[in-house]
C-alpha cells in the first residue's frame, strides 16, 4: 500500500455549548512540514496537535485550521472603552459650549476611533476540552489519511502500468541489440570489399578486432541488465508493501537511476532503432517520476 501526499480532512464535534472544527489539507513536499492556524488561547496546544498530526503523516506540506465557536474563554469579546467615550463627550459639550449649540450627535460620536476594540480571550481552560480538541485533530487526520490512501492506489495502479511499459520498451531494446552489432559488421564488411576491390584477401583477424572494439564501445547489455533489475526492485515496492510505509524517496532514487541508464543506453546504442526506442522509454520514465512526485 502507498499513500498520496494531496487530500483533504475535515471534522467537527460539539460538546456542551463548545463546538470545535479541524480542516487538514496537505499537498506535495520532501519531508513532513505542518503550518498551524490556531485561535491565539490555543497556542499553547500546538506542541500536542503538532504531535497528534504527525502520528498519521510522514511526508507531505499540511496546513491545519482550527476553529472553536460557543466557548466564552476562546471566543472574542468586544469591549468598550469608556474613559475614551466620556472624553468624547466632555470635548464635545465644551464645544457646544463654545458655539452655543446644544445638539449632540450620537451616530456621529459613536464613529470616533477608539471607543469599541475586540479582545481575544487570554487564557483557556475550560476543563475537558483540551481532549476534545486532540480528538478532533485525530478524526481529521484519519479522514485526510483515507483519502490519501484513495488516491494513492490509483497512482500505485497507474504507476505499475508505466513500470510495465518501460519493461516491454527494454525487452525490445535487448531484442534490438544484437542486431546492432551485426549491422555494424555487414556495414564493414561491404566497405573492406570495396575498398579492396577483390584484388587483396580480407584479414579476418583485423576485421574482427574491429568489430570486438565496436562491440565493446557500444555494448549495452550492463546497462539493460541494471534496467531490469530497477523495474523489478521499483515493481516490489509498488505490489509488496502491505503496510502505508513512505517509499515515495526510494522510487524517486530508482527513477533517477533508470533515467541516468537510459541516457547512457542511448549515447552508445549507435542505432536509430535504439535512438528511438529510447526516446520512447524515456518519455515513460518522466511520467513515471513527475507521478512519484505525489507518493509520500
Amino acid at each position: 500500500m502507498i499513500n498520496s501526499m494531496t487530500g483533504f480532512g475535515a471534522a467537527s464535534l460539539t460538546e456542551g455549548e463548545t463546538r470545535v472544527r479541524v480542516e487538514l489539507k496537505s499537498v506535495n513536499h520532501r519531508y513532513f512540514e505542518l503550518s498551524l492556524n490556531l485561535p491565539r488561547p490555543l497556542m499553547y496546544m500546538e506542541s500536542q496537535i503538532r504531535k497528534t498530526v504527525h502520528s498519521f503523516f510522514h511526508r507531505g506540506s499540511l496546513t491545519l485550521f482550527l476553529t472553536v465557536e460557543g466557548n466564552s474563554a476562546v471566543a472574542p469579546k468586544l469591549c468598550t472603552n469608556w474613559g475614551i467615550v466620556n472624553q468624547y463627550i466632555d470635548a464635545v459639550r465644551k464645544i457646544q459650549k463654545l458655539s452655543g449649540t446644544s445638539d449632540l450627535n450620537f451616530n456621529g460620536l459613536l464613529n470616533l476611533p477608539g471607543i469599541f476594540t475586540i479582545q481575544e480571550a487570554d487564557g483557556f481552560s475550560a476543563e475537558g476540552v483540551d481532549p476534545l480538541i486532540l480528538k478532533i485533530v485525530e478524526q481529521a487526520s484519519m479522514r485526510l489519511l483515507q483519502m490519501r490512501q484513495v488516491e494513492g492506489e490509483q497512482l500505485r495502479q497507474d504507476l505499475l502500468k508505466k513500470a510495465e511499459q518501460i519493461a516491454r520498451q527494454v525487452e525490445d531494446l535487448s531484442d534490438e541489440a544484437p542486431k546492432v552489432q551485426k549491422h555494424y559488421e555487414q556495414q564493414l564488411r561491404h566497405h573492406v570489399t570495396d575498398f579492396l576491390s577483390g584484388n587483396q584477401a580480407i584479414d579476418e583477424d583485423r576485421l574482427m578486432t574491429e568489430i570486438a572494439l565496436f562491440a565493446d564501445k557500444s555494448a549495452i547489455d550492463e546497462e539493460l541488465t541494471r534496467m531490469k533489475s530497477h523495474i523489478r526492485q521499483l515493481s516490489h515496492l509498488l505490489k509488496d508493501s502491505a503496510e502505508a510505509v513512505p517509499v515515495g524517496r526510494q522510487l524517486d532514487f530508482l527513477i533517477q537511476e533508470m533515467n541516468r541508464e537510459m541516457n547512457t543506453i542511448g549515447s552508445k546504442g549507435n542505432s536509430l532503432a535504439i535512438s528511438h526506442k529510447v526516446v520512447l522509454a524515456k518519455s515513460e520514465i518522466e511520467k513515471l517520476r513527475e507521478q512519484v512526485q505525489n507518493v509520500e
